[in-house]
């Protein structure tokens, strides 16, 4: 084999290796790039996240021991009036319902004979 060959082969070896480097940092760059839109994504997730929890820090009731009797008196009455309103409302949805199954409209009777 003579000299230049062993020129040839290194350089073109050279070559390879240095385009071997080339693509693997586009796709490194790529990648990167991805990662930190997806980053970007994840920050504004968590802003939301971290106002609801701010949000939620706020309407955390206090223990009952730690309130008072009258704040518990309170507490407790408001949380029974919510009860008997839903328990209202459920017995209202009732009762409409069953007018309705009962009623007859004229135009949906039928006549068989």
């Amino acid at each position: 084999m003579p000299w230049w060959s062993w020129i040839i082969i290194w350089v073109l070896l050279a070559l390879a290796l240095i385009g071997m480097f080339v693509v693997s940092g586009i796709r490194l760059f790529r990648k990167g790039v991805a990662v930190f839109d997806e980053l970007e994504t994840l920050a504004g997730k968590l802003d939301v996240l971290d106002a609801a929890s701010d949000a939620a820090d706020e309407t955390r009731q206090q223990l009952a021991i730690l309130a008072g009797s009258e704040e518990t008196r309170r507490r407790r009455a408001l949380v029974r009036e919510a009860a008997l309103d839903r328990r209202e409302a459920r017995h209202d949805a009732r009762i409409a319902r069953g007018r309705r199954i009962t009623t007859v409209d004229a135009s949906t009777r039928r006549w068989f004979g």
